[in-house]
């Protein structure tokens, strides 16, 4: 899988009338996912900017952006605090606020909730659950990826983060029933070598290293649960984890390219 970025313009006067200002394009044979931009008002117009939003987000509805309401004026307000706190940029440009759109508005949903709040490493230390009733929302609604298992349906996934940097995880398809009901489930994995570790960059980031396969980057942006909340009929409970793939080989923007709802298994 390969992600590119393709920047035509970093300014707002440089675009042009229904330009391709902004583009990533998943390959590899797994998907395909486009972050178009299309600008049909004039850079003088004084909505310029608020049209670009609203046909960003239109344009990759359920791809890589889900954000139901972008005309909402705190939608923008939102973006420009991000653009110039934490991106320290004190102009908006294309470029900028795609990005900002990108970190704020993946899909399935916002992680910018007060529902939740960045995972630290005692949040994410145990053995977990990846439900069947979310699988659904593992990848976005119109990204056309194949699962894990291929176009077999996954039944769940156990992931164990263990405290000295031991990693598990296994997928479960092809069966009526997961197998995973408590933590010791997971413990027939851990008779194999161990070929994947995982460790906390900052609170909210998870980096996972593989032996087994050469250069391998994966990185996951982690939340706490710190009050339930629901989305599309799902349950997150306090205390669950839910988390972003945020980089991974070939991925230099940050796209959220895959979503886990885990439950802490006792």
């Amino acid at each position: 899988m390969r992600v590119r970025a393709i920047i035509q313009s970093n300014s707002w006067h440089m675009l042009n009338a229904s330009a391709l200002a902004w583009r990533m394009i998943l390959t590899g044979g797994l998907a395909f996912l486009c972050i178009a931009v299309a600008i049909n008002v004039s850079a003088q117009e004084s909505d310029a900017i608020s049209k670009f939003i609203q046909d960003t987000a239109q344009l990759n509805k359920d791809k890589s952006i889900c954000l139901d309401r972008p005309d909402a004026p705190q939608v923008r307000r939102t973006l420009y605090k991000h653009v110039q706190t934490k991106a320290q940029q004190t102009a908006v440009t294309a470029q900028s606020l795609a990005m900002a759109m990108l970190e704020l508005y993946p899909c399935p949903f916002s992680p910018y909730r007060p529902e939740l709040r960045p995972a630290t490493e005692k949040d994410i230390e145990g053995v977990w659950l990846f439900p069947e009733s979310s699988q659904k929302l593992r990848f976005p609604a119109k990204l056309d990826r194949e699962g894990p298992a291929g176009p077999v349906p996954v039944k769940c996934d156990a992931v164990g983060y263990y405290p000295n940097g031991e990693l598990r995880h296994a997928v479960i398809a092809g069966q009526p029933l997961c197998p995973f009901e408590k933590a010791s489930d997971l413990e027939v994995a851990r008779q194999n070598p161990i070929v994947s570790t995982w460790v906390t960059l900052r609170p909210g980031r998870i980096s996972v290293t593989r032996t087994d396969v050469i250069g391998h980057i994966e990185e996951w942006d982690a939340y706490a649960v710190v009050s339930p909340f629901s989305v599309n009929d799902i349950q997150f409970s306090t205390g669950d984890l839910i988390a972003y793939v945020r980089k991974e080989n070939g991925n230099e923007i940050g796209a959220a390219t895959q979503f886990r709802h885990l439950k802490r298994l006792p």
